[in-house]
């Protein structure tokens, strides 16, 4: 999931409005903004399929620091308690609710591969909504479309609901399969990723700037 993870971000932005935005939109992306940079370091794995760009071609072997509820909570805890000194206890403890959150929403549609400790022999969970991937981009645009229009204010609504369609379209070869081929390989994958949620919350923080 991509754009959804955003729209959490919406809704608790409208929640908790003493909270800087931006503090909110990294913590929605905490998980796969630590996940690129432990691939390119090795701590973690991915397999990428070169024959097939959908998403559930992609094998993630292993991610127990990123992407476990417990471990990648408890790491999201470190920028969190910076967050609450520099910025407020508030923002602290959302930012950390809000990295928690993201594991929440891949829950739905990962396969059986979210670990839930990060340790040991782990149960992993996951609903597989990408086995199903038409199904997929519609649920996830219609999630993000109707967070969006209840919980953002209606000056922004536009904005936001443009760049979400924009970034959507933008993945929706890992949806729908354009190509016959994945373009990325495993190391490729994690940098389009981490660019992708950097230049998402770069602009939705400009975007939340001109409340």
């Amino acid at each position: 999931m991509f754009i959804g993870h955003f729209a959490v971000a919406y809704l608790l932005i409208a929640l908790f409005p003493t909270v800087p935005p931006l503090v909110i939109l990294f913590g929605v992306s905490f998980p796969d903004l630590l996940w690129p940079v432990l691939i390119l370091t090795g701590r973690e794995t991915v397999t990428v399929s070169p024959d097939s760009p959908l998403q559930n071609a992609i094998g993630f072997t292993s991610y127990p620091y990123s992407h476990s509820l417990v471990t990648g909570t408890l790491i999201a805890a470190i920028p969190g308690l910076a967050i609450a000194y520099f910025v407020s206890p508030l923002a602290g403890v959302v930012f950390v609710a809000a990295s928690a959150s993201h594991w929440l929403l891949d829950v739905v549609t990962h396969r059986k591969d979210l670990p839930v400790l990060g340790t040991g022999n782990d149960t992993k969970v996951g609903l597989g909504l990408w086995n199903y991937p038409r199904r997929a981009f519609v649920i996830e645009l219609i999630f993000y479309v109707g967070v969006t229009v209840l919980a953002v204010p209606p000056a922004l609504v536009v904005p936001l609901l443009a760049l979400g369609l924009a970034f959507h379209l933008i993945n929706a070869n890992s949806f729908l399969g354009f190509s016959k081929k994945n373009p990325f390989t495993a190391r490729g994958y994690a940098v389009a990723a981490l660019l992708g949620f950097l230049a998402f919350i770069g602009i939705a923080a400009w975007i939340f700037g001109g409340m």
